[in-house]
């Protein structure tokens, strides 16, 4: 009887251990279920399917923590070919590479939700012949895919009307670079990427990316008229159509030209269940505007963003916030407001 007992004894408590592992080895995805909500934005027919702006945001507080697009796989289908006509809402622009080719452009708004982030629309570009600059590395079917934080009406004054004239004012101001700690180390103009209604291109320059026939997945940075207008991931449409699973740190530029969320990684990933693509900025995280190498001898401190999240979301954090060294003085003070 007491062997039997023993047994039993030992059973149970395997049985019990074996819950217990099994218990805590999910509490993360758990969690992360039930403290955030998915807000869709703008949506709109792209190919045979549809494509749509996302933002995911904690519950309770709406601190944003994802910022994204989702393409149903069909969208990927009977897309517009570089000889034919833009579906309706969008536009066919011609590329300024010196190749024939032209993008597509699908416009669409964040929702107000993500008023938070850095970002507040998406442009999203169909390249059915790919572009230049580099023989054999772009030239694939593929999408930029621009988060953009310059406001529309900018985006849209960006032209290129007069880029083959070099003492023309296009030339002069898309030739204008930002201050380059708003740049990753590394990054760089790629040269002839100044494009309408987007900027021009800055890419790590020791990406295998970069190598001839390599490119399908790739993320870079834009500018224009001395300032940050996108952050952008640029994947092949053979890519998209692997069903990926890719995540991967963004390399961060030493400051941040407006206050906001901005992300840490981004990701591509195959929704098996549901046959979507995510596109999306993740690990979204407070920064505060900088202007680096100015002259003047004072810092922005606070920019209107900052004091919208930090006074009307009562979202003040400023052990984490990056305030420099100049403003401080400031933090005692928002600490007393909040209070």
């Amino acid at each position: 009887m007491i062997s039997l007992l023993r047994r039993l004894f030992t059973q149970v408590s395997a049985l019990l251990l074996s819950l217990v592992v099994f218990c805590f080895s999910f509490p993360l995805n758990v969690h992360a279920a039930t403290s955030t909500r998915w807000i869709q934005g703008d949506k709109m027919n792209m190919g045979e399917g549809e494509v749509w702006t996302w933002a995911e945001i904690e519950k309770g507080t709406g601190t944003p923590t994802r910022l994204g697009i989702t393409l149903t796989k069909s969208a990927l289908n009977g897309l517009p070919a570089d000889n034919g006509k833009p579906e309706p809402g969008t536009l066919k622009l011609k590329l300024i590479d010196g190749s024939p080719w032209h993008n597509f452009e699908y416009e669409m708004l964040f929702p107000k939700e993500a008023d938070r982030t850095a970002y507040n629309h998406m442009g999203l570009n169909w390249n059915p012949e790919g572009h230049g600059p580099l023989k054999d590395v772009f030239f694939e079917p593929h999408l930029d895919v621009h988060f953009y934080m310059a406001t529309t009406d900018y985006r849209h004054s960006i032209t290129n009307d007069s880029m083959v004239d070099p003492e023309t004012e296009d030339l002069l101001v898309q030739n204008i670079e930002p201050p380059r700690d708003f740049l990753p180390e590394g990054y760089y103009r790629a040269p002839n990427t100044s494009e309408p209604r987007m900027g021009t291109h800055y890419a790590d320059m020791s990406s295998d990316q970069l190598k001839p026939h390599n490119f399908s997945n790739i993320f870079l940075f834009g500018g224009h008229n001395g300032n940050i207008v996108f952050w952008e991931p640029m994947l092949t449409r053979k890519y998209l159509l692997s069903k990926p699973d890719f995540s991967a740190k963004i390399p961060q530029p030493k400051a941040y030209p407006v206050s906001g969320y901005y992300p840490l990684s981004y990701s591509v990933k195959y929704d098996k269940k549901r046959d979507l693509i995510n596109v999306s900025l993740d690990e979204l995280t407070l920064r505060t505007a900088s202007y680096p190498g100015n002259v003047y001898g004072v810092d922005s401190c606070l920019d209107s963003k900052m004091v919208d999240i930090i006074f009307t979301h009562k979202e003040a954090k400023p052990s984490e916030l990056q305030i420099p060294e100049k403003c401080q003085p400031l933090v005692p003070m928002i600490k007393r407001e909040l209070s």
